[in-house]
């Protein structure tokens, strides 16, 4: 028995061994795609793209934000570019603090701000020159029914092809405004926020410090610049198979930045809230300015797009947002869809018969 077992095992082994070979072998043939070159050129791109921002979020330390925006980027010949992002919560709800500052009753006065962020910016490029390089494009047939296309590990071929890169240094301006919680902020810098209720001989003294039983919130405003640099890679190529494949195309905009922020005016509002040993409906007036703010800090990211009329874009970043001192960390993730790009060029030639 021990005998007949063996040669089993033996023989199904080498059956199976056998059938990865034969499968090896068949992956192997047909290794080689021809194609045609439709174009490749990385600078003959669209001039202007504009897209919606349909969602972002925007994790605060002091506010947390969902909401949508509007994106611009116009590049100007080969050696400059501009760029300027606007973005708002969908509705209360998807702005945290303020939301909390309303449903909580720490908003008598309705001052609570809703969240906005704008920013504009001028590239100079440094450098912008052409390279040779390479692309790993999957190979996709329209013959792929239902999900095989989903259920497959696609084929890649390496098409050789040009890349643009872009060494900018750049200058831009920065606008926020925000509902924020304070109290954490007070606790963190250990200050001593004064703050009165009613007036003349009636006006009663309060100041809050250190941790607090209940959130205290504010409106915190910047405006300054950011200085930075970036690398931009840039392909533009597109090409036909001879064979039953779809089109391979790489036309690709992705950019990697670094920017030093600088928001000299840092605003924290004076705010209105009721200390524990107050009556209902006593809501004191706290002077805002004795919260400590900062005016320098950075930030790292990415952004990218695709060279297309109608296509999407994307960003990620992540940083320390000038505001309220110990309290400026956030991240920030956009989808960019639609986004439309024109070469801004609408002549047509004519010639007289």
């Amino acid at each position: 028995m021990k005998i007949v077992r063996l040669v089993l095992i033996i023989t199904i082994s080498y059956s199976f061994v056998f059938s990865s070979q034969a499968q090896f072998r068949r992956r192997s043939e047909n290794k080689t795609v021809t194609y045609e070159e439709m174009y490749n050129d990385p600078y003959d791109i669209n001039k202007l793209f504009i897209g919606i921002t349909p969602a972002y979020g925007d994790i605060h330390v002091t506010n947390i934000t969902t909401g949508f925006g509007i994106d611009a980027t116009y590049y100007l010949n080969d050696f400059m570019h501009f760029k300027a992002h606007a973005r708002t919560p969908y509705f209360i709800g998807s702005d945290f603090a303020r939301n909390a500052a309303q449903k909580n009753g720490f908003d008598p006065q309705s001052r609570a701000r809703t969240y906005f962020f704008t920013e504009a910016s001028a590239s100079y490029h440094i450098w912008d020159k052409e390279q040779e390089s390479e692309s790993k494009i999957p190979l996709y047939s329209k013959n792929y029914e239902g999900a095989e296309w989903a259920a497959k590990v696609p084929k890649r071929a390496d098409i050789p092809n040009k890349r643009r890169e872009i060494f900018f240094a750049r200058l831009g301006g920065i606008y926020y405004e925000t509902t924020s919680e304070l109290s954490r902020a007070i606790e963190a810098q250990g200050v001593e926020v004064p703050g009165s209720f009613g007036s003349g001989d009636q006006m009663v003294m309060d100041t809050i410090s250190g941790a607090q039983d209940e959130a205290i919130f504010g409106n915190v405003l910047g405006a300054g610049l950011s200085v930075g640099a970036g690398f931009t890679w840039i392909k533009n190529f597109a090409a036909k198979p001879d064979k039953t494949y779809e089109e391979l195309v790489d036309d690709h905009v992705f950019s990697t930045f670094i920017d030093l922020l600088i928001l000299p005016m840092v605003t924290v509002e004076d705010f209105y809230h009721r200390p524990s040993n107050a009556d209902a409906n006593d809501f004191y007036l706290y002077d805002g300015s004795a919260i400590n703010t900062f005016m320098f800090g950075g930030r790292i990211g990415i952004d990218g797009h695709f060279n297309r009329t109608l296509g999407w874009g994307y960003g990620a970043e992540i940083g320390l947002r000038p505001g309220l001192a110990q309290r400026g960390f956030y991240g920030l993730l956009k989808i960019t869809f639609p986004m439309y790009g024109t070469k801004l060029d609408y002549s047509v030639e004519a010639f007289g018969r």
